[in-house]
């Protein structure tokens, strides 16, 4: 769902400061979303990459520390929702009154 369609408010016109702002939140996504696919990647190569006997593989991927990277997927999450929250922070108190509506909505939904 886009911000925009979350946090709706009625009759606002995106002006060229906010869209500014809502720039450097899709530029905020597109990097987080970025990091979790490096950190994906890096664990798989770690696992698949190499030359090594089926049961050897299969041992290394059974005492993965699975734990460990759900945690690092899950903090990936978290960066990108703070440097958002940080976004809208700043928007909600440079903007005009409506436009402060909206980012105080963003600001909450990102806290």
């Amino acid at each position: 769902m886009s911000v925009l369609t979350y946090c709706k408010i009625e009759e606002m016109t995106v002006s060229p400061k906010m869209l500014g702002y809502l720039n450097r939140i899709e530029s905020k996504v597109d990097f987080g979303n970025l990091l979790a696919g490096s950190v994906a990647a890096t664990q798989f190569i770690e696992l698949f990459s190499g030359r090594v006997s089926t049961g050897k593989r299969l041992k290394a991927i059974y005492e993965h520390d699975w734990d460990s990277f759900g945690q690092a997927m899950m903090s990936t999450h978290r960066l990108t929702r703070n440097e958002v929250n940080k976004v809208a922070d700043e928007a909600r108190v440079y903007s005009s009154y409506m436009e402060s509506k909206f980012w105080s909505c963003v600001y909450e939904a990102t806290r």
